[in-house]
C-alpha cells in the first residue's frame, strides 16, 4: 500500500519559481530519496494562482492577497492534498490565515529554511529576500527564537534586489544581477554572516553558489526536501 502523502503546491509567485520548485522536488527525490520509477515520486497536486495586487516588491493590498490565498489553499484541500506548501517566502506573512482556513498542514519555507541554518550551527546570516518580507521581519523573527542573528539589506540594497527579482520574474536576469546579489552578500560577510538565506524563491534562479564567497541557503530547494520528507513520513 502506497502511504505517500499528496503534496499541495500552492503556486505562481511567480510561475518561474514555482517551476523551479517542481524541477528541485523531482531531482532530490532521484538523487536522495532513491526515485527512479514513476510511482518512487509523491503524489502533487500545483495550483498556479495567477495573483493580483502583488509584485517584485511584494504584498500591494493585504486583504486582496488574503482572499486569494485562502480561496487557493481551499481548492488545494478540495482536490485532495494531505499537506500545503507555498514556494513564495513573502506570503508566509499570511501564514496563519491559510491555515486557519484548512484543516491540512502548512510546511512553512521560513521554518523549514530557518531549521537548515540552525543545523548548520550559524549564529549569524544575512537575508536576500523580498522587500515586503524584510518590513515584516519574516526571517528574523524565525530565526531569532533559534538564537541565530539576522543582517538584512539597507534600503539602496533592496532597491537593488526588488530589480532582481523583477528581472527573473520577466526572464530577463543576467550577470549584472548576479554581481548586486554578490555585493551584498560580501558586505554580510564583512560584517559578520556566516550564510546568506536566499528568503525569497525568484533568487535561487538568479544567483548560484558558484557566484558567492558564502554558502548559500536556497528557500526553493530546503523547502523541496522539506516537502519530500513529510510525504515520505521522514520528516
Amino acid at each position: 500500500m502506497d502511504t505517500k502523502k499528496t503534496i499541495g503546491v500552492l503556486g505562481g509567485m511567480g510561475a518561474a519559481a514555482s517551476a523551479d520548485f517542481y524541477q528541485r522536488l523531482v531531482e532530490l527525490a532521484q538523487k536522495e530519496f532513491g526515485a527512479v520509477r514513476d510511482s518512487d515520486f509523491p503524489p502533487m497536486l500545483i495550483y498556479n494562482l495567477s495573483i493580483r495586487d502583488f509584485d517584485e516588491t511584494g504584498v500591494v493590498d493585504a486583504d486582496s492577497v488574503i482572499a486569494q490565498l485562502v480561496a487557493g489553499v481551499r481548492t488545494l484541500e478540495s482536490a485532495g492534498a494531505d499537506f500545503f506548501v507555498v514556494p513564495c517566502n513573502t506570503v508566509h506573512r499570511f501564514a496563519k490565515e491559510m491555515s486557519d482556513a484548512v484543516s491540512i498542514p502548512l510546511v512553512s519555507i521560513i521554518d523549514a529554511t530557518a531549521d537548515a541554518v540552525q543545523d548548520d550551527g550559524l549564529r549569524k546570516v544575512g537575508i536576500l529576500s523580498s522587500q515586503t518580507t524584510r518590513n515584516e521581519s519574516l526571517y528574523e523573527k524565525a530565526l531569532a527564537s533559534r538564537g541565530i542573528a539576522v543582517l538584512h539589506a539597507d534600503d539602496a540594497e533592496q532597491a537593488k534586489i526588488n530589480e532582481v527579482i523583477a528581472h527573473v520574474m520577466r526572464g530577463t536576469n543576467g550577470a549584472e544581477d548576479v554581481a548586486a546579489l554578490a555585493a551584498i552578500a560580501n558586505r554580510f560577510k564583512a560584517e559578520g554572516a556566516e550564510g546568506v538565506a536566499l528568503g525569497c524563491t525568484e533568487l535561487p534562479l538568479a544567483i548560484t553558489q558558484k557566484d558567492a564567497a558564502l554558502p548559500l541557503y536556497g528557500s526553493t530547494e530546503i523547502l523541496a526536501r522539506a516537502a519530500l520528507k513529510y510525504s515520505l513520513g521522514t520528516a
